[in-house]
């Protein structure tokens, strides 16, 4: 049996490396409009809905999308490194609160064991937010290449 192959260099696109980046941020902002909306924060739901617009139209390479998703991808990666910052300056909370169940004996080994998971699942939010930063800026240069860009198509009108 032979298959027939179409040669069409218009038609067919290349895998980029770069096109993963939004995959990713896609999921990641799917997942977060399910807490978001779980929890009542709209705003936020909000935020989550327009980076999967944009991501959306990022992975069907609309020209639209390619500088919105720059601007976006800046942005994320400032929000991570200021929450970072921000979540930096609490890391002796753990040692206090551990302190603090050690001198009560009667709260048990359960506190102690809340208190250590609550601070793997912090160091792993650190963890994520510090290979994020780089992550998205590495993006928004991509996007900015000219090879790049000349994978986006503009808009047809009808």
């Amino acid at each position: 049996m032979v298959l027939a192959v179409r040669e069409e260099p218009s038609s067919t696109r290349r895998f980029a490396v770069w096109a993963m980046g939004p995959w990713i941020l896609l999921l990641v902002a799917a997942m977060g409009c399910l807490q978001y909306q779980q929890h009542g924060e709209y705003l936020y739901l909000a935020g989550a809905a327009v980076v999967i617009v944009v991501c959306a139209g990022c992975i069907l390479r609309q020209s639209w999308a390619r500088s919105t998703m720059r601007v976006l991808a800046v942005l994320l990666a400032l929000w991570a490194l200021a929450t970072g910052v921000l979540m930096l300056q609490h890391w002796g909370e753990f040692a206090r609160a551990r302190q603090e169940a050690l001198a009560q004996p009667q709260l048990g080994q359960l506190v102690l064991w809340m208190i250590d998971r609550s601070q793997r699942t912090y160091e792993v939010g650190l963890a994520l937010k510090a290979l994020a930063i780089p992550l998205l800026l590495w993006l928004a240069w991509q996007l900015g290449r000219p090879s790049v860009i000349a994978q986006f198509q503009l808009r047809r009108r009808a």
